[in-house]
């Protein structure tokens, strides 16, 4: 497990890595984003984000604000913001989560449960305007 450093994926910041070849037993606790690449087994609870690899392999309950996954996750998941599975993802267990994106190619067994967002929040992420109709050009005469 790498600690005290940071490393950049894409425009997330990644503060906690379990690398490929680490395995790690225990419960984890952060506020920013872990990304797993490894084998973690027990509790993963994050104020940020979660990215599991796919060489990644979670056996436990998650927390998190956005999980994706593209590896492996075997039990419940709490996501207060979007869980996404990748093509490669296998996710098995009971998730709860605000938005739901299961790409093709990617496993699900288990149930969910879709948990609305905060009322601010709502209707933000997917929001759709409907369209404007152009106003009569002057072609009809009004009564």
């Amino acid at each position: 497990m790498k600690r005290g450093s940071t490393t950049e994926m894409g425009n997330k910041k990644i503060d906690t890595l379990i690398g490929k070849e680490s395995s790690v037993t225990g419960t984890l606790e952060s506020i920013g984003t872990i990304r797993v690449d490894g084998r973690f087994e027990g509790d993963i609870i994050t104020k940020s984000d979660l990215v599991v690899g796919e060489s990644g392999q979670v056996h436990g309950k998650v927390k998190a604000r956005n999980v994706t996954v593209a590896g492996l996750i075997k039990g419940d998941l709490e996501v207060s913001g979007k869980l996404e599975l990748v093509p490669t993802a296998v996710v098995e267990g009971e998730a709860r989560m605000s938005l739901l994106v299961v790409e093709e190619g990617a496993v699900f067994q288990g149930n969910c449960q879709q948990t609305p967002k905060d009322q601010k929040n709502q209707g933000k992420t997917l929001r759709i305007d409907t369209p404007k109709i152009p106003a009569p050009s002057g072609g009809e005469k009004e009564k």
